[in-house]
């Protein structure tokens, strides 16, 4: 075949390994184990071709009781796919799962799908309104849920495909909908696949980081396609032409294509003789479609999406059905129910440039006219109106489009709606008449919604700018306000921003508004704990207090019962008064809705939990508190926060990977500078004691450090880090340069942060264990930091310190061994490791071999299991010293297993579910989850059974 036809390949090339992976999900999922499939590549590369092959052959494996369940069950998969609009990621909610949704309406029918739905009221009701639903409470917890159990529904019945086509596209609450249902679908029939561009994509793109986030679960399998090589583009154009290719011809089209399936066919197209650009080659595969359906097909490029039917109908003012027979026939649209979609980006794109300006404009004003006399999306109405050159109605459609999305909990879209209202802003006259409300309101809504999305320097530009256009003299209350919000940005990008609170204080004099003054006192104490900590925040968070609690405001009660609570956190508090401090606040916040305050005093409760000696307690409200920062769409804001705090604890708890995972989870997120500092520390924690100093230095480098330093409550954090990454790297004098600058701090602390202080005592003993014989040169820090902790023995971290610092001294076997007893009760493996190695140390002094020996194999185990390589090279050399052989060290298991995923395997070839083993072992059912998934891969197997099999065959089980 040659010339300008239109050429579609009618086989799927090279893509065996694929579509096998993605049969081994579907079996998977319809053994009850949910998997997601995520399918990227560059744009023409061939995902949706390859999902369409794969879903195609689930269909044809299911025969109508084939399975032999009940009444004739049909044992083929029900199919429900939804797409990306290219306008969704302006600010379209939830577009592929309204889809989804649609398609099952037309599975089940109407009367069966309200059934599945709560009878009270759905928060659903505005995507299905043919239902005639009553609506439900809004948000993101019942939304998510609602969608999460039709799905669980429909997989009860029969295996259910999902498939998400596009997510490169996707509006933010649709990522967040998708992430919430990889992570609940547990136990479900249902294989979620989805495809994303990535090739051209920039790694800020949110695509990229939703990638990175899902691609490291373990229910996840992740495939790339690449490009074909010079012997797979020859079969494909064999393929095209219905003869083997000329090898020159096909090797000359290999190079220019760049193995690019979709390049391929246009190059082949249109001749391998051909200069034209990719564009001219796109749009020669059309150039002989009669007029009407190119026509249609521009139509369709302008929506930017699927068209339904009557909207394409009504806004190309005639009928189309022949023109869409046409280009359905010709390859160049889809049909998706009764919607029409342009096969692939890269032509929709073409054509939409090759539109003459004045054609695009009538066309998307065609659009706007039409939507705005239905149910259609404002966002999607704002962008036609905008390039239709009606700015006016395109501002008002922005605006309604952000008070949309904020009742939806849609923060990334209602700052994007916002941005484009202020772009419009000056193109409008009475601009603010219009929409009802002034430049600087829209500023300061903005602002706010910045800081619920957790976008800090986009949020105090905003607040600069209504700061701008207010006078204080007149609106001191107003300005006031904003200056809180602001300062509370800058904390969260470098620690600052008490400056901005103590300017709003003075404008807010005692009786002018008392609610308001004291929330800028509780506002300058937090500034002040997180920027500079300092005496002066105790003092302005008691005022604080003092002022809520005679006003009975419980926003202000929220406030300053929780900065009151933190700083007793950080200080001499204890734990059972910060706990109490925090409860106080949240319930003041649940009273007032304030869904920041209520997550930050989980966070602060589940540190003081972990401090009192109670890690597992801790970890499991911190997750649980994850859970809501997601449903109420704060992850960015408040989820990373939550997810370092939880973090601290699994290292804590020897849980390093789980550990490291959750941080790269939160990460990809790209939360505010502050908070990336704290996530990068836990990530510079583990790399210390593994050994992987330069890893720990690059994220110690990245840390957002404000310029008050080591003064700082995120400089006071990181000098434990960087403490034992000096005495790891063998530079004591930096280490005892750092104690120094920790030293002449101290006295513009409060007390200090208490479990810091503790740290940094117990790195400064490490110092001086290390530098010991040479403690002329280096003068002794720690006695100094040991005052601080003076009488805070009552938090168990700090007893656990100091019983150590007290084996430091005595040197005996006994002051060692009680200094690791302190050490379980914190649940500190790592430390307790070290605390066993000086029991050793000890124990060899003392002649006491088998008591050496006995606290060495413990002291390996725990360092074995962690990785912890230096660690475990301190114990294997005062072994050596001391002449004791180490217990047998276990050889790593075949496949690439770890001990602890060989573990797992022992426990899942007796049979066991993943309950059953969590219980055995101790952990989540979800870290079971993950093990079994990682055992199968490294297996090469499908199954638990085969996984069982193979582990029988190859003596990986012998023994049990």
């Amino acid at each position: 075949m040659t010339g300008m036809g239109v050429v579609v390949s009618p086989v799927l090339i090279n893509r065996r390994s694929e579509l096998a992976a993605l049969r081994a999900a579907y079996e998977r999922a319809r053994a009850g184990e949910p998997v997601t499939v995520l399918v990227s590549g560059e744009a023409g590369i061939g995902k949706s071709r390859l999902v369409a092959t794969a879903v195609d052959s689930f269909r044809d494996s299911g025969v109508a009781g084939a399975s032999g369940r009940a009444g004739g069950v049909p044992d083929g998969p029900m199919v429900l796919t939804g797409g990306c609009l290219e306008l969704g990621a302006d600010g379209t909610p939830w577009m592929p799962f309204l889809a989804i949704l649609r398609n099952l309406l037309r599975e089940w029918g109407p009367e069966r799908l309200a059934e599945a739905l709560p009878s009270g009221g759905t928060a659903l009701a505005g995507w299905l309104p043919e239902l005639s639903l009553p609506e439900g409470p809004d948000g993101h917890v019942r939304l998510f849920g609602e969608v999460l159990g039709l799905l669980q529904r429909v997989a009860a019945e029969r295996p259910l495909v999902v498939v998400v086509e596009d997510l490169h596209w996707a509006d933010a609450s649709s990522r967040e909908l998708l992430v919430y249902l990889v992570r609940n679908l547990a136990a479900s029939a249902v294989l979620l696949i989805v495809t994303m561009r990535t090739g051209e994509l920039p790694s800020s793109h949110p695509t990229r980081q939703l990638l990175s986030e899902l691609g490291r679960r373990a229910e996840v399998v992740r495939l790339e396609l690449e490009p074909l090589g010079r012997k797979e583009v020859g079969e494909l154009l064999a393929a095209l032409d219905g003869r083997a290719p000329h090898a020159v011809a096909s090797s000359e089209i290999h190079r220019r294509s760049s193995g690019n399936p979709l390049f391929v066919e246009a190059l082949y197209a249109s001749g391998t003789a051909s200069s034209e650009g990719l564009n001219d080659l796109l749009l020669g595969r059309i150039a002989d479609l009669s007029p009407a359906a190119r026509a249609v097909l521009a139509t369709i490029a302008v929506a930017g999406g699927a068209v339904p039917d009557d909207l394409l109908s009504e806004v190309s003012g005639a009928s189309v059905d022949d023109a869409l027979r046409e280009l359905v026939e010709r390859n160049q649209v889809s049909v998706s129910g009764t919607e029409y979609l342009i096969r692939h980006d890269l032509i929709r794109e073409a054509v939409y440039g090759a539109l003459l300006p004045g054609e695009r404009r009538r066309l998307h004003a065609r659009f706007a006219t039409a939507i705005e006399a239905g149910p259609g999306s404002p966002a999607a109405l704002a962008e036609h109106w905008s390039v239709a050159g009606e700015p006016g109605k395109a501002l008002a459609a922005a605006w309604r489009a952000a008070l949309t999305a904020e009742r939806q909990y849609a923060y990334d879209e209602q700052l994007n709606m916002l941005d484009r209202v202020l772009e419009l802003w000056s193109e409008v006259d009475g601009a603010g008449e219009l929409i009802g409300v002034s430049y600087a309101a829209v500023q300061e809504t903005a602002a706010a919604a910045s800081y619920t999305a957790g976008r800090s320097r986009t949020g105090v530009e905003h607040a600069t700018a209504a700061l701008a256009a207010l006078d204080p003299d007149t609106e001191p209350l107003r300005v006031a306000g904003l200056l809180r919000l602001r300062g509370l940005l800058r904390c969260r990008i470098d620690g600052s921003g008490s400056d901005d609170l103590s300017h709003a204080v003075r404008l807010v004099q005692p009786g002018a508004d008392d609610v308001l003054r004291s929330r800028l006192l509780s506002g300058l104490a937090f500034t002040e704990l997180v920027g500079t900590p300092g005496p002066e925040m105790s003092r302005h968070a008691a005022q604080a207090l003092e002022l809520a609690e005679a006003a009975g405001d419980d926003q202000a009660l929220a406030d300053a019962r929780l900065v009151v609570g933190g700083i007793a956190l950080h200080t001499d508090g204890g734990p059972g008064v910060v706990q109490q401090l925090m409860q106080d606040a949240r319930r003041a916040a649940d009273a007032c809705g304030d869904h920041h305050t209520y997550l930050t005093s989980l966070q602060w409760e589940g540190r003081a939990i972990a401090d009192a000696g109670r890690p597992e307690e801790a970890a499991a409200l911190l997750e649980g508190a994850g859970r809501q920062a997601a449903q109420w769409g704060r992850m960015r804001a408040r989820g990373s926060m939550l997810t370092q705090n939880r973090a601290e604890v699994l290292i804590s708890l020897g849980r390093w990977d789980e550990a490291l995972e959750l941080v790269d989870n939160a990460l990809a997120d790209g939360p505010p500078p502050w908070y990336d500092a704290a996530l990068r520390m836990e990530v510079a924690v583990i790399a210390v004691r593994r050994g992987r100093y330069d890893e720990a230095a690059g994220h110690l480098a990245q840390m957002a450090v404000p310029p008050s330093g080591v003064a700082s409550e995120i400089g006071l954090q990181r000098l434990p880090v960087q403490l034992a990454l000096a005495v790891g790297s063998g530079d004591v004098p930096t280490a005892d340069r750092l104690l120094v600058e920790a030293l002449d701090v101290m006295p513009d602390w409060p007390t200090a942060d208490v479990v810091v202080t503790a740290r940094l005592y117990l790195a400064a003993l490490q110092v001086e264990r290390t530098v010991a014989g040479r403690r002329r040169q280096v003068p002794v820090r720690s006695e100094a930091l040991r005052k601080g902790l003076s009488g805070l023995d009552r938090w168990p971290i700090v007893d656990a310190v100091l019983r150590t610092g007290d084996a430091f001294e005595a040197g005996s076997v006994a002051a060692w061994d009680t200094a690791a007893d302190a050490w379980r009760v914190v649940h500190d493996v790592y430390e307790l490791a070290r605390a066993l190695v000086g029991g050793a140390a000890a124990a060899i002094r003392s002649n006491n071999k088998p008591g050496a020996r006995r606290r060495l194999d413990e002291a390996r185990e725990i360092a074995t299991r962690l990785a912890a390589v230096p660690l475990l090279s301190d114990i294997d050399d005062l072994a050596q010293r001391a002449g004791l052989s180490p217990a047998a060290r276990e050889e790593p298991a075949a496949h690439g297993l770890t001990e602890r995923e060989l573990v797992v395997l022992r426990v899942l070839a007796r049979g066991l579910s993943n309950a059953e083993i969590a219980r055995e072992l101790f952990v989540s059912p979800n870290t079971v989850a993950t093990h079994v998934a990682r055992i199968l891969r490294k297996l090469n197997v499908s199954t638990r059974t085969e996984a069982a099999a193979v582990a029988h065959h190859t003596g990986l089980v012998a023994g049990d």
